[in-house]
C-alpha cells in the first residue's frame, strides 16, 4: 500500500468532507488536479463527501452501478443510507480507494467488512480489494485468537443485518467454541503430564486468570451471548466453566439487581422496562445452566441470587421451578442466607417478612428424591436415596445437615412478627422424626415464635 501521507479526507466549511491529495506528494498520473472541482457527492447520513469519482468507481461495484443509472453527467449525487458504520466507514472505504494506507484493527475489522461487502469491494473490481484484505485480516488475526474474537464479535452487534448476511457472525462464534475446546483440550493434556512427573505435583485447581476470555462475553448483548453459550456447549466446554462463564455475565448484566438483602427491596417497586429486561436476562441464563445435579458445579448461592431475582422479576412459572428444584437438590450445600428468600410483597406491612411457601416447596423436593427420579439425572447420583438406618451413611449426613438448616431457618423467621402460624408449623413439621438427632435447635425456633407473639 501507498503510505498513508499520500492523502487525507478534510472537512470543508462547510461541515462536508472533501478529498485533496497532500500538494507534495501529487502525482498527475494517480491523481485529480486540486484545482478541479469534484465530480461526484457522496452522502452518508448527515455527512457529505465530494469526491473525484474515478477511484471510487474502478474498487466498487455498487459505486459503479450507481453512477451508471445516474442522469446527470457533470456532477452525480449519490445517497448511500445504509452503509454499515455510517460516515465512518465510507470514509475509510474511501481512503483505501485512493491509495491510503488504512489501519484496520479489532475496531474497525467488523465495520470495513461489512462496507466492503455493501459497496462491493471485491477482487471483481480490483485485485486485493478491501474485502480481501479484511477477510485476511480476520483468518488471521481474529478467528484464531478467543479474545479477538469476543471484540469483534461485540462490534458486530451494531452491523446488522450484514454482519449476519455474510456469515461474519457465525463465523466468530464457532471459532470461540473450537478454540475454547482447544484449549480445554491442551489444559487437559497439561494436567494428565504433570501426573506423570516424577515429582508429585499438589492438585489444586489454578484461580481464572485476570485476563481469562469468559470474562470479555459480559460485553456481549444477550442475543449473541446465547450464541456463543450454546456453541460451546455444544462442542463440549465442562460445565464448571460454563458455570463461571454464565455467573460472570449474570453479575455483570444484572449489576445493582441481584438482591442478597431481603430489605433491599422492601417497600420497592422496579420499574416496569427495568423488571422486563431482568425477567428476560434471568430466563435466559436459567436457560443456559448446566444440566440438574445433585453435583452441579454452580454454586448454590449463585442459584440462591437467581431465584430472588426471578421471583421479585416475575420470571415465569417454569424459570422459578427450575431454580427451586436445583436448589432442592443442592440444599445440603446451602447456607441459611441462601434460603432467606424476601417475599414479594411490595412493601404491604400485612405480609411476612420472607417467602416460606418457596422455602417449603425446596425441602420437599430435597425429601421427596427417589431413586428412580435422581436416576434420570445422572447414573453418580443414586446415593441420594435416603437410607436413614445407616449412621454412617452419606444420605443421612446430607439430611442432618439439611435439618440443622431447617431449624435455623426457623428461628430466624420466628422474628418475623406476621408470619402466620400455619406457616411455621407446616415447616417445623416437614421433616420425619428421624431427621434430627437432638431436637433443641427446633425447641429454640418455637420458644423465639411463642415470644415474638406475646409481644
Amino acid at each position: 500500500m501507498v503510505s498513508a501521507t499520500v492523502g487525507e479526507l478534510k472537512p470543508s466549511i462547510s461541515g462536508k468532507r472533501s478529498f485533496r491529495p497532500n500538494s507534495s506528494t501529487r502525482h498527475t498520473t494517480e491523481w485529480p488536479i486540486s484545482d478541479v472541482s469534484s465530480d461526484l457527492i457522496v452522502e452518508v447520513g448527515a455527512v457529505t463527501f465530494p469526491i473525484h469519482k474515478f477511484p471510487l468507481v474502478s474498487r466498487s461495484g455498487k459505486i459503479r452501478k450507481l453512477l451508471l443509472e445516474a442522469k446527470d453527467s457533470k456532477v452525480s449525487r449519490i445517497n448511500l443510507p445504509s452503509v454499515p458504520g455510517g460516515s465512518e466507514a465510507f470514509e475509510l472505504a474511501a481512503k483505501f480507494c485512493y491509495g491510503v494506507n488504512i489501519e484496520i484493527t479489532l475496531s474497525n475489522v467488523a465495520m470495513l467488512r461489512c462496507a466492503a461487502h455493501y459497496l462491493e469491494m471485491t477482487e471483481e473490481f480490483s485485485e486485493k480489494n478491501l474485502e480481501y484484505r479484511t477477510e485476511i485480516y480476520i483468518k488471521e488475526m481474529v478467528i484464531s485468537n478467543i479474545s479477538n474474537s469476543i471484540s469483534v464479535l461485540h462490534h458486530c452487534e451494531t452491523l446488522l443485518p450484514i454482519a449476519e448476511e455474510i456469515n461474519l457472525v457465525s463465523r466468530i462464534i464457532n471459532g470461540i467454541a473450537s478454540n475454547a475446546c482447544k484449549e480445554q483440550l491442551t489444559s487437559g493434556l497439561s494436567k494428565l503430564e504433570q501426573n506423570f512427573a516424577a515429582k508429585p505435583i499438589t492438585n489444586i485447581e489454578p484461580e481464572t486468570p485476570s485476563d481469562w476470555w469468559g470474562k470479555a462475553l459480559a460485553k456481549l448483548n444477550l442475543d449473541f451471548f446465547q450464541r456463543v453459550l450454546s456453541a460451546v456447549k455444544s462442542k463440549g466446554l465442562k460445565q464448571d466453566m460454563i458455570s463461571k462463564i454464565l455467573i460472570n455475565y449474570a453479575h455483570n448484566s444484572l449489576q445493582g439487581i441481584i438482591v442478597k438483602d431481603p430489605q433491599l427491596i422492601k417497600g420497592s417497586i422496579l420499574d416496569s422496562e427495568l423488571q422486563k429486561k431482568q425477567r428476560v436476562i434471568i430466563e435466559a441464563i436459567v436457560g443456559l445452566l448446566p444440566t440438574q445435579s445433585r453435583k452441579s458445579s454452580v454454586p448454590m448461592a449463585f442459584l440462591s441470587s437467581l431465584l430472588k431475582t426471578a421471583i421479585i422479576g416475575s420470571a415465569s412459572t417454569a424459570c422459578i421451578a427450575d431454580l427451586e428444584r436445583r436448589m432442592g437438590l443442592q440444599l445440603d450445600q446451602a447456607i441459611l442466607e441462601d434460603i432467606l428468600i424476601p417475599a414479594n410483597s411490595h412493601g404491604n406491612n400485612h405480609h411476612s417478612l420472607y417467602d416460606t411457601e418457596t422455602i417449603l416447596r425446596i425441602f420437599s423436593i430435597f425429601l421427596n428424591l427417589d431413586e428412580d427420579e435422581e436416576e434420570e439425572n445422572s447414573r453418580d447420583e443414586s446415593e441420594m436415596v435416603y437410607d436413614f438406618d445407616s449412621p454412617r451413611s452419606p444420605k443421612q449426613s446430607s439430611i442432618l445437615k439439611v435439618s440443622k438448616l431447617l431449624d435455623n431457618y426457623l428461628a430466624e423467621i420466628a422474628l418475623d412478627p406476621n408470619l402466620m402460624p400455619s406457616k411455621f408449623i407446616a415447616l417445623a413439621e416437614l421433616l420425619p422424626d428421624h431427621a434430627r438427632i437432638m431436637n433443641d435447635g427446633l425447641y429454640r425456633a418455637v420458644d423465639i415464635f411463642l415470644k415474638t407473639k406475646s409481644y
